[in-house]
């Protein structure tokens, strides 16, 4: 029907338009957190290329959402605004057929973002967290820059005088401070040295010439002089060896979600974020019905509140599970259900608002 595909044009155009700004927010929010941590002239453009790609289902899986509500209240927003909803509806239109453009499209964006979600996303977390280590771990000497204090290592501060060759300095002074690997704060300083790296054993090491270890607690203090001394340098990223549940294939995620709580909350997770592209598809238009003339920033900023709404629920839910308050379940699906139950009442009011009858 050319009126179908007259919104559902519309529609689409709108929603590619929010998905393209809200990704490259978010991930201008990640790229500026990782800049710290290896983005600087250490890295390849095909690194960062890398980065990107491997964010994007991450990205996608808040992006996709917020872009189908977005661009639902934009579309019927103005439509409403224009007058075209009560024109469609004087021609014997039901509300359920003016809908159903949203509908299809939020079908598709479910079954899209439920591939991204079950599939791609663990997969593309690992190899993103992969990437980043052999990356600081390759560019290890370049994160460091004469006369320049850098904290890109985990818990050390490294000063360097010179820079007479790559990988080897002159003047070199560092601090690194209590861990769990260290009792006490160290400061070292050497005469020269030589980075060395091994990406395969996820090893950094800072081999240096006549120096001296100082260490000093409380109320005393010690002083040991080297001819050669190796230390061990960390990244401030979590070792690739330790996984995180949103690395973890879907499938495991099953079979463990009743013996580890985090396992259960990110399965939920999973599958409760594509649910919402379906709610949402269902509560735009009928939002959009009763709100009347508002327009597109009126419709904007609607749905921006819903969004925040919907995401303080299930950020709180996710936290109520971790503590052992709700179970995971609940914590996963009660912005879902709260939603879910909004979008059906919404509908069923807008479906009830039956059409002119034509002659």
């Amino acid at each position: 029907m050319i009126i179908h595909r007259s919104i559902l044009k519309e529609l689409f155009g709108n929603f590619i338009i929010v998905i393209f700004s809200m990704s490259v927010i978010l991930f201008m929010e990640k790229f500026v957190r990782l800049t710290r941590l290896f983005m600087g002239k250490g890295a390849d453009i095909i690194d960062i290329v890398k980065v990107f790609l491997y964010l994007q289902p991450s990205i996608l899986l808040l992006s996709i959402p917020m872009a189908i509500l977005i661009a639902i209240f934009l579309t019927y927003g103005r439509m409403a605004t224009d007058s075209e909803i009560i024109v469609l509806k004087g021609s014997g239109m039901s509300f359920f057929d003016i809908s159903k453009s949203s509908v299809m499209l939020s079908i598709v964006c479910f079954l899209t973002l439920l591939l991204i979600s079950l599939y791609l996303m663990p997969r593309s977390t690992h190899s993103f967290k992969r990437t980043l280590h052999e990356t600081i771990i390759k560019k290890a000497s370049m994160t460091l820059e004469a006369e320049t204090f850098s904290d890109v290592f985990k818990g050390t501060v490294i000063y360097v005088k010179e820079i007479p060759s790559k990988d080897r300095f002159k003047g070199i002074f560092i601090y690194r401070d209590t861990d769990k690997s260290v009792d006490e704060p160290v400061v070292i300083v050497a005469e020269n040295g030589v980075i060395t790296s091994n990406p395969k054993e996820n090893l950094i090491k800072l081999s240096m010439n006549n120096g001296l270890v100082h260490t000093f607690k409380k109320n005393s203090s010690s002083e040991i002089a080297f001819s050669e001394y190796d230390f061990v340098l960390t990244s401030g990223l979590e070792s690739v060896t330790k996984t995180k549940p949103d690395e973890i294939k879907t499938l495991d995620l099953w079979k463990n979600r009743k013996t580890r709580i985090s396992w259960a909350i990110e399965l939920n997770r999973r599958f409760a974020l594509p649910f919402a592209c379906l709610i949402f598809g269902i509560l735009g238009p009928a939002l959009s019905n009763k709100i009347g003339k508002t327009g597109r920033l009126g419709g904007f900023s609607l749905s921006l509140t819903i969004l925040i709404l919907y995401y303080m629920l299930l950020i709180m839910g996710e936290g109520l599970a971790k503590s052992g308050k709700i179970s995971p379940f609940w914590g996963g699906w009660v912005s879902n259900i709260f939603f879910g139950v909004t979008a059906m009442l919404f509908f069923y009011i807008a479906y009830k608002d039956k059409p002119l009858k034509k002659l």
